[in-house]
């Protein structure tokens, strides 16, 4: 299907089954994951604060210390970080096993009904944080125990990796080919708007209920009732972006007359699959020009290895305000103004700074030429390069400058996050890689693939970051930033291999 000369990465690109439903509901387009992501963003917001008192308030039951020794207890706080520690391990692994079959049931069955599963999973998180807080019921009696039914339910349908995931299928399925820097970049701005409203909407609900006096427990309603509208938002209002397609009858009925235990060991290898299949996209692939050469095409694989190496680097996140309240002293109310100070400047450069970027360099998609794709590829990579080049001099720059130096340590976690659309430039890229090889109709098993990397990394990264800051607090605890500059250089130091190719290319399978 050819698009018109006007199409851009902002207008629906439609499959034919859409076409030709397209009078009978609401045609899909990205716009319509904006309050998606805004309103799941805030519900995570609102619920932030309560659910670390809830971490405080099992581990003083758990070790039996009295209400007023809890907030100094250093026993309580070991006891709490490890039900958080265990909480985020959980749901990090299981959303990496899932996160990949998902995103392949997805390209079959649809966006929509995916993207509810993942909200579904969100829900059940809020809902069991809700009954832990229950008195007098089970479910508060053994609260270490039945908080773990949260993340292993939420990771279970691939947690926030696989929503990411859908949210960049869905985008891709309404947009042309080419550059969608611009969108992604939008799209997760949102993210960190809905973030700052979140805190700040919670705190004002508990402060004009009871004046302050609320059970801050209560905003696990707030926060339930929002991912529940949501659901429902999805599954009677948002239009479904792909033609759906279902295994035949003949493979059902081949997986019915296997004995359990071929049927058991087939699923155990299916489930393996599901996990390696979508990374295994990254591997380097033949490709046939017009003159008949054949290539290995190693595009997708050096943006795969720079957004892995960028998604580790991020951990250095978490670590830095261990790092800002341990060198500067702060109150959590200073520290709280400075996260919010992180999320502002990276919502500005997403939501604006960006998008002009790329309004003002970005080359116009020509559907009719076959060397645009090209042009927009080199675009996203320098786009891609530029972030990261500047994220990781901003934690060369701190890692540089005295300790000392308050106002040159905010300035440059400022800049840093003036670098947040490294991950959408990259995803971009990765797309256009796809599509520039022969091989847009894999854009859904691409981005599952890339929520894999996310889901990994997040497994990964705040572990390293804890055991360097750990061993090196007392002489360099400086050492975080040096790791995250060094992975980001890295990533930098990749794209540059990936190729520009001004010439017809199609894919094929070795």
């Amino acid at each position: 299907m050819s698009l018109p000369d006007n199409q851009s990465e902002e207008e629906p690109l439609l499959s034919s089954n859409v076409q030709r439903n397209a009078r009978a509901g609401p045609r899909p387009s990205p716009y319509w994951l904006v309050p998606v992501v805004i309103f799941a963003s805030m519900a995570r917001g609102v619920s932030m604060a309560p659910r670390v008192q809830v971490y405080n308030d099992i581990a003083c039951r758990a070790l039996s210390i009295p209400l007023d020794e809890c907030k100094t207890s250093s026993d309580v706080q070991g006891r709490a970080a490890r039900i958080q520690a265990s909480i985020t391990t959980v749901m990090s692994i299981l959303s990496a096993l899932a996160t990949g079959p998902w995103s392949r049931w997805g390209d079959f069955h649809g966006r929509k009904p995916l993207l509810f599963f993942t909200l579904s999973g969100a829900l059940s998180m809020e809902l069991v944080y809700l009954l832990v807080t229950r008195k007098n019921t089970p479910f508060y009696d053994y609260a270490e125990q039945f908080i773990m039914v949260g993340p292993v339910l939420d990771g279970l349908v691939g947690g926030l990796s696989a929503f990411n995931g859908v949210v960049h299928a869905y985008t891709s399925d309404c947009t042309a080919p080419g550059s969608r820097a611009k969108i992604f970049s939008t799209l997760q701005g949102m993210v960190f708007i809905g973030l700052a409203i979140g805190p700040w909407l919670g705190s004002f609900i508990t402060s004009s209920i009871g004046s302050g006096t609320t059970n801050p427990y209560t905003l696990f309603f707030v926060s339930s009732a929002m991912d529940a509208l949501l659901l429902c938002f999805v599954a009677f209002v948002l239009p479904e972006s792909i033609e759906k397609k279902y295994e035949t009858p003949e493979a059902n009925a081949s997986w019915r007359r296997k004995p359990l235990k071929a049927s058991i060991k087939s699923g155990l290898a299916e489930l393996l699959a599901g996990f390696l299949s979508p990374i295994s996209i990254f591997i380097p692939r033949y490709i046939t020009n017009y003159e008949g050469s054949r290539k290995r095409d190693w595009n997708l694989a050096f943006a795969g290895s720079a957004l892995f190496l960028y998604l580790i680097s991020i951990g250095v996140f978490s670590i830095k305000y261990l790092y800002a309240k341990h060198i500067y002293s702060w109150s959590s109310n200073e520290l709280g103004y400075y996260m919010s100070l992180l999320w502002i400047t990276r919502a500005l450069n997403l939501l604006v700074v960006l998008p002009l970027i790329v309004n003002y360099f970005k080359p116009k998609h020509q559907p009719n030429d076959p060397l645009s794709i090209w042009s927009e590829l080199r675009f996203d990579k320098l786009l891609a390069q530029a972030s990261l080049f500047v994220d990781a001099s901003a934690d060369a720059l701190v890692a540089i400058v005295p300790s000392s130096s308050q106002p040159a340590f905010v300035a440059f976690s400022c800049l840093s996050s003036f670098t947040s659309g490294g991950n959408p430039t990259l995803h971009s890229l990765g797309a256009v890689c796809l599509h520039a090889s022969g091989r847009s109709s894999e854009v859904g098993s691409l981005f599952g693939a890339m929520a894999v990397l996310s889901a990994v990394a997040h497994v990964i990264s705040p572990t390293l970051y804890a055991v360097i800051y750990g061993t090196t607090v007392a002489t360099f605890p400086k050492a975080i930033f040096v790791l995250a500059a060094s992975l980001l250089g890295t990533a930098v130091l990749l794209l540059t291999f990936i190729r520009i190719r001004n010439r017809v290319t199609l894919a094929t399978r070795l």
